[in-house]
């Protein structure tokens, strides 16, 4: 690659950059890394953006004996592995009891709907919802957690399918894998101080009680609309640094997208398929 000069320094570097630019079929951006300037190349995976990957702990309690502890550990291990946040970690969870608290105090609701939001509210702040999420978070009975998933036999055809799950799943869980919230490149943002209005991906993916109850839908209502009137949302890409240092080219794997495929089927499987037991 032949390089022009400019007359300044910051001149040669848009040069640089245009030079650069016609070479590869990334996207580049200006980053600083490792304490110096450099160029970082990017390019976005095939994901969908609308979509809450909200993964439930709620199926859990039909579950019973080694298949409800396997189903606590993968929910843990899967998390864990990839970044995911719970729901309490966030402030919108408090914001969406206070205002749930304040309609349910108000005119409108009829007595069903308002005895509804008062026992979720109490379920959130100190009753089985809270209590379940901790213990996901907290829990692991299964240090090999794929001989618990291999030696497992399904009792009926809703078993069968949640390990067949579970099984698939595994792809996604241990310490030689990737983090999806890893992929999550922010062009726009320089050290955390970009000037964009975004909504974090952490809030679009992270593990909650129940992905349809009252205070999901207060949630998902709040994100929504956040998102309707950010600047842009953040999304996967892979990323190389071009440092002195580099040894392998640009190099882009489809875990993102293997990621979004089975949440989408788990979270599509315990929607559809109600197992029959309380």
């Amino acid at each position: 690659m032949r390089h022009t000069s400019g007359e300044t320094l910051c001149g040669s570097f848009v040069n640089l950059y245009k030079e650069l630019a016609a070479l590869v079929p990334q996207e580049i951006n200006f980053e600083v890394y490792q304490d110096r300037l450099t160029f970082c190349l990017y390019e976005y995976h095939s994901w969908p953006e609308w979509t809450f990957h909200w993964l439930p702990v709620s199926f859990i309690d039909r579950l019973e004996g080694p298949l409800k502890r396997i189903a606590i550990t993968f929910i843990h291990e899967f998390a864990q592995s990839n970044g995911m946040s719970y729901l309490d970690e966030w402030g919108d969870l408090e914001w969406a009891l206070e205002w749930m608290d304040g309609y349910a105090s108000g005119p409108n609701p009829d007595k069903e709907e308002r005895k509804e939001y008062r026992r979720t509210i109490r379920s959130y702040c100190k009753g089985h919802a809270v209590h379940l999420l901790e213990r996901v978070q907290k829990r692991c009975y299964y240090k090999r957690l794929r001989q618990a998933v291999e030696r497992y036999r399904p009792a009926d055809e809703y078993e069968k399918g949640l390990i067949a799950l579970f099984r698939e799943g595994l792809q996604f869980i241990g310490s030689d894998t990737p983090s999806i919230m890893r992929y999550f490149y922010d062009p726009y943002d320089d050290e955390g101080i970009g000037d964009g209005i975004t909504v974090d991906p952490d809030r679009m993916i992270r593990v909650v009680f129940d992905p349809h109850d009252l205070l999901a839908d207060n949630l998902s209502e709040m994100l929504n609309h956040e998102i309707q009137n950010c600047d842009y949302l953040i999304a996967p890409a892979t990323t190389l640094f071009l440092t002195p240092e580099l040894t392998e080219p640009f190099s882009k794997d489809d875990y993102p997208e293997r990621f979004a495929a089975w949440a989408e089927s788990f979270a599509e499987y315990l929607n559809a398929y109600k197992p029959d037991r309380p």
